[in-house]
């Protein structure tokens, strides 16, 4: 078979999946981000950004989200928090944007970024909270001098 028939078919057959509908940046980088290829899905994301603004809000989200993910998975923890707040925000102001897959996707990516966030250890028992309503008990060392009493 030739092989622009084999394309041909291929591409066919991807429009009648409903996985085919994002474009193609969008699943190319997605496809790179599910075989585990992160700095190669990184990099179609990347070059792909500026389109971004021109697309639907359903292929913003689904980038969105997969941008996010794609941050996660390299450690650029500030980048991933603001590809996934727009995802939740497109998803959050149009719902049904993503589709119910890409949802649980992208819920999936929050709780992967809240487990690589540091953890933030409780105050040790001994701090001294400043919206304590005890007034402090004032020191024999720091009390304001007495004047003399006058004779």
């Amino acid at each position: 078979m030739p092989r622009r028939a084999v394309w041909t078919a291929g591409l066919l057959l991807c429009s009648a999946l409903s996985g085919c509908t994002a474009s193609h940046y969008v699943q190319r980088g997605a496809d790179l981000y599910g075989e585990g290829r992160y700095v190669e899905a990184d990099e179609v994301f990347e070059r792909s950004e500026r389109r971004i603004s021109r697309a639907s809000p359903e292929e913003r989200a689904t980038y969105a989200a997969y941008r996010g993910a794609t941050f996660v998975a390299l450690g650029d923890l500030h980048h991933a928090q603001h590809w996934l707040s727009i995802a939740t925000e497109l998803e959050r102001t149009h719902p049904g944007t993503l589709r119910k897959e890409d949802r649980e996707f992208l819920d999936g990516a929050w709780r992967s970024l809240a487990n690589r966030l540091p953890k933030v250890p409780p105050a040790p028992a001994t701090t001294a909270i400043a919206s304590s309503s005890r007034a402090p008990t004032p020191s024999v060392d720091s009390a304001p001098p007495t004047s003399p009493s006058p004779p």
